[in-house]
């Protein structure tokens, strides 16, 4: 006889799949089978599956269809019901008390945030009807905490609106960082808003700051902080297909792409040596769980450039504008020093310029054209940051100190200064100033207002802590059609930055994720992959799927090696079905059209005095 068929009496076993708000009377005989039937399936789980879960997902897909989606994530959402998430849990409880020696582990193997549960992977969680209820659960059941992450949701829907309420207000201790995206792909943002449009640009807006405004009583508890209460900022990237000049002329290797030229201080005859990354943050080897705002570390020492920029290269030629930089006929260009790395992904070499955190915030990769991607540049360069970090240091502020006691006016400045930003770089880089001007001003006019509006301190918008510019988005999933063939393979690093983003991925080693399973009953058993996701099976009846994932790529493939992970499917927990039209009609995303009322104002000219 097997150790837990020792608790199967009637009484005991229900006390064995009870949660703790529950009595044997009140859950009945039906629901003990359906977690009886659950916790049999749960059995053949191997004990990782358990210490190591890090995404227990109870929804599947998005309606936000945001064109980066790193997740691939499907149009229609399949969801876990209340009683299938109450199911849910009490089976997973019972299969831990079924494992003594597991006792406190649930979870708590994982180096990367022990005892958190994400919920949410290729779905946004603020959309889930009975989150709180999750959050509940993960508390008193599985004594973990919850980690949410949004793009927001209607505040027309007051469903969702009083349960986000609830959790800010109630539910505060056992919500592990709050993290509102500021982008603009979600679907709210970048849909026309045309009269046959059911979203618009301005409800989003509004809905972005009611859930800012939901949020401060969490965020006066927990206070900011990428673990705590955050608003994060990801812009559309400034990838341009150009010719790249790659050659060496009197012995200065030189570079040049669209209106960059690059020049080597030195004769050095020929291209940087070529380097690697070696770890993370001064001697942190890869592989280990460095801090989240380490630089990389590199195999070779970076090499002294002269950056000229200047739209007249792209007319003239590089040879012409070498020669003419070098007689100081350069009115018209920016010239700054810079460092340079020539690195190489599966695509092939690159070059990688001023590329550290911790320089000058103007990283610039420039790509020489091979058989798997096309030629080009990708201007990565950290406007917002770069403005808020010189805006601190006029007034006394270091790079990561608060800005203490700033002011709206202060607020406005910095909005202003980032407008004379886009403006300055109209004199040799009209394509740099119009990313600025329609890309980054606008997000960051969404924010300032949002905290503004909320009630928020001003000295919010200037904090390393709550603003967070994490830059542009990365080549993960559907984004790498925004590099414009840049990028030829998904998922694939294209600076440092994101490699070292993939180191930290790799110090996560494995984990499991534990997620409903699309369904379509009937003669057609695939509802297709744009509904259900790149990522995701289908079953023919409502189930569930534990997988043991690399945490690289969030994918069930060891990643050196190719080969499959471990996979189970459970039947019998209670699943629903939303398609993307009733997402709409019920308002589950935000930016259903009717939701605006006074959108918040800044102060009509911050360049005054």
């Amino acid at each position: 006889m097997s150790e837990h068929e020792n608790v199967r009496s009637p009484v005991r076993y229900a006390e064995h799949l009870l949660l703790p708000d529950e009595t044997p009377e009140e859950v009945g005989q039906e629901a003990v089978e359906r977690r009886d039937h659950i916790l049999g399936q749960l059995r053949a789980l191997p004990d990782e599956a358990f210490t190591t879960l890090q995404y227990l997902q109870p929804q599947v897909g998005c309606f936000n269809r945001c064109v980066f989606c790193s997740q691939h994530a499907g149009t229609d959402v399949w969801q876990l019901t209340r009683r299938g998430l109450r199911d849910l849990f009490a089976a997973l409880s019972g299969a831990l008390r079924e494992r003594p020696h597991l006792k406190g582990e649930f979870t708590g193997a994982r180096p990367h945030k022990p005892r958190v549960l994400f919920p949410y992977t290729d779905n946004d969680i603020a959309s889930y009807a009975h989150l709180d209820h999750y959050i509940e659960l993960a508390r008193d059941v599985m004594q973990c905490r919850t980690r949410l992450t949004t793009v927001g949701y209607s505040s027309r829907n007051e469903r969702l609106a009083a349960m986000h309420r609830r959790i800010s207000a109630e539910l505060a201790p056992a919500v592990y960082g709050m993290r509102l995206s500021a982008t603009p792909f979600a679907h709210g943002w970048s849909a026309g808003d045309g009269k046959a449009q059911k979203t618009s640009r301005r409800d989003f807006v509004a809905d972005f700051t009611e859930a800012l405004r939901t949020y401060r009583p969490l965020l006066e508890q927990a206070g900011a902080g990428k673990d705590a209460v955050c608003v994060e900022l990801r812009f559309r990237p400034l990838a341009v297909r150009a010719a790249v000049t790659d050659t060496v002329l009197d012995g200065h290797h030189v570079l040049a792409s669209g209106p960059h030229l690059l020049v080597s201080r030195d004769p050095v005859g020929g291209p940087p040596r070529l380097a690697h990354i070696t770890g993370i943050g001064p001697g942190g080897a890869a592989g280990r769980y460095p801090s989240p705002a380490a630089d990389p570390e590199f195999s070779e020492p970076p090499s002294p450039y002269l950056l000229a920029t200047s739209d007249a290269l792209a007319a003239g030629g590089a040879q012409d504008f070498l020669r003419r930089v070098r007689a100081g006929e350069h009115t018209s260009a920016e010239l700054r020093e810079v460092e340079v790395y020539r690195l190489t992904n599966r695509d092939g070499p690159y070059y990688a310029i001023d590329p550290r955190l911790s320089g000058s915030l103007r990283p610039l990769q420039l790509y020489p054209e091979t058989d798997r991607r096309a030629a080009g540049y990708n201007d990565a360069s950290r406007h917002f940051l770069r403005t808020l970090v010189d805006y601190k240091a006029q007034h006394g502020a270091g790079r990561r100190e608060e800005l203490v006691g700033a002011t709206v006016r202060d607020v406005a400045r910095a909005l202003y200064a980032l407008r004379v930003r886009a403006r300055k770089f109209d004199a040799y880089d009209a394509r740099a100033a119009a990313h600025v001007r329609e890309e980054i001003l606008p997000m960051v006019r969404v924010v300032a207002g949002a905290i503004l509006s909320a009630g928020l301190p001003p000295a919010l918008f200037f904090s390393r802590r709550f603003t967070l510019d994490t830059g542009q988005a990365a080549n993960h999933g559907r984004a790498r059609a925004l590099f414009k063939g840049l990028a030829g393979t998904e998922d694939e690093p294209m600076s440092p930055w994101e490699e070292r983003s993939n180191h930290i991925s790799v110090a996560k080693g494995h984990v499991w994720r534990l997620a409903p399973v699309p369904f379509s009953p009937g003669a057609s058993a695939d509802p297709g992959a744009a509904r259900r996701g790149g990522k995701n099976g289908v079953a023919g009846r409502d189930c569930v799927v534990v997988q043991e994932m690399d945490a690289r790529y969030v994918q069930p493939v060891d990643h050196r090696t190719g080969q499959r992970l471990r996979e189970f499917r459970i039947d019998g927990v209670e699943t629903e079905h939303l398609p993307l039209r009733e997402g709409l009609e019920r308002r589950l995303l935000p930016g259903v059209r009717g939701t605006a009322a006074e959108l918040p104002l800044l102060p009509a000219d911050g360049g005054g005095s």
